[in-house]
């Protein structure tokens, strides 16, 4: 590697003048599920194998090798993995993975290009610039429907998938099979996307975890690059890859004919990490940009949604929460205004705590010495947590968002010091946190819609 100092000035200078393009692979979505943190493909091979009535494929598992093992099975039908990895997919609850969310806070990246098939990028992008609501734009190609960057696509953020959306349909890549059809179409002239592939050629490319074989490796490069990959153009790529010794031969290569190609053998979570941290170094205060506000909410609270209460002077935290909550993909309410507008609007909230699918009581030092209209949530939520009393089910989620001593205060309720009490300091979750929120959520609706 060259000069560390040398290299991120190098690169930090690109990201500033808006001239980098992240490449996003695989290796970068790293999920936590069930208390084990893990690559996202990975968790979803070792599901579909078990849709598949397939053995445990081990802990190394790919899609090719599921894949391979249920063809040579009689009567089988590669539709079927399409139909039931798209199905799995959309019902696998995941909270957005750190990586993602560091590298959409880098507010100088505005278009990025993905190797994965999943949407989580985007809404990393959402939930780190627009407080969860869906403003990036997201677009992928397939062979069969290609498409292609808007003309005059604006300052908004861009989501182009190469390979395409996971779905029940086979319009995406599953296997290093379709990864060569993917490819060679986009050698096609009247499939290419020719506006993403002018960006991708007057731009400065970034890999972040997208290990490929040795063969596609080269493919994408000149693809990309649009030219011999000796040619100079006065744009790198820049290839992080922890493994990339491993793969002398490529490496070889590349720096034999490819000079303006930086393999460098880092880990690219750890690399995003620093990446963010020296941006924002860089930036300064301006980094610093407001928290994230939740998206539009009805007025009126829809049934099974997850509702927040929280005293006024913690509104702040609790529009953080909400941010975040909806980021991870759960249905979030809460009263903004705080109003009380008399008979109607304390019928109304009382409502919509007997409809909620969660109670989320935001607790601080403040809402300890605190009344207010909260206080009757609050009485409204232990009232209804007797009605899951014996069960396994959690109504209510309390937040601690300071560090009030709430088991010996006698202003908190006894029924929210009976459950377990997440902290979340000023309003943050982390990832692990969230995840919990979301499989008690999930599972409280799932009993309430008579699953």
């Amino acid at each position: 590697m060259p000069d560390q100092n040398d290299f991120w000035d190098e690169l930090l200078t690109y990201v500033e003048a808006r001239s980098v393009i992240p490449v996003v692979g695989p290796d970068l979505v790293i999920v936590d599920h069930d208390g084990r943190r893990e690559p996202y493909y990975r968790l979803l091979t070792r599901q579909l194998a078990a849709r598949l009535k397939l053995p445990d494929p081990g802990p190394d598992a790919t899609f090719d090798r599921v894949l391979g093992t249920y063809l040579a099975m009689p009567g089988s039908r590669r539709q079927s993995v399409y139909r039931e990895l798209g199905d799995l997919a959309g019902k696998l609850s995941v909270a957005i993975p750190e990586p993602l969310l560091q590298l959409a806070g880098i507010r100088d990246l505005n278009l990025y290009v993905s190797f994965c098939t999943d949407n989580l990028l985007a809404q990393a992008i959402n939930a780190a610039r627009f407080g969860g609501r869906a403003e990036t734009r997201e677009l992928w190609f397939n062979p069969s429907e290609a498409g292609d960057l808007p003309d005059g696509s604006g300052d908004g953020p861009v989501v182009y998938g190469l390979f395409g959306k996971i779905s029940v349909l086979p319009k995406y890549v599953v296997a290093e099979e379709d990864e060569l059809e993917w490819v060679t179409a986009l050698q096609i002239p009247e499939k290419r996307p020719e506006r993403l592939f002018d960006e991708l050629g007057r731009n400065h490319l970034l890999f972040l975890g997208c290990r490929f074989p040795d063969w596609l490796a080269r493919f994408i490069l000149r693809t990309t690059k649009n030219g011999k990959l000796s040619a100079e153009r006065g744009f790198s790529e820049y290839l992080i890859d922890a493994d990339a010794e491993s793969d002398s031969t490529l490496v070889t290569f590349l720096t034999t004919f490819s000079r303006e190609t930086q393999v460098l053998e880092l880990d690219p979570v750890a690399f995003v990490t620093e990446l963010a941290r020296r941006w924002q170094q860089r930036q300064g205060s301006d980094a610093a940009a407001a928290a994230p506000e939740p998206g539009p909410m009805p007025e009126t609270m829809p049934p099974g949604s997850l509702f927040i209460s929280y005293a006024s002077e913690d509104r702040p935290a609790a529009l953080k929460l909400a941010a975040e909550l909806q980021a991870a993909g759960l249905p979030v309410w809460l009263d903004r205004e705080q109003l009380d507008w008399g008979s109607d609007y304390t019928a109304r909230i009382q409502l919509a705590i007997q409809q909620c699918a969660l109670f989320v009581p935001v607790l601080s030092g403040t809402a300890e010495h605190r009344t207010g209209f909260f206080r009757k949530e609050w009485s409204w939520a232990s009232e209804r947590s007797l009605d899951f009393t014996g069960s396994s089910l959690a109504f209510l989620c309390p937040l601690l968002i300071d560090d009030t001593a709430v088991f010996t205060s006698t202003e908190i309720p006894a029924s929210f010091k009976s459950v377990h009490i997440e902290k979340a300091p000023g309003g943050s979750l982390q990832p692990q946190q969230a995840e919990v929120i979301v499989k008690a959520f999930n599972a409280m609706r799932a009993r309430l819609q008579g699953k």
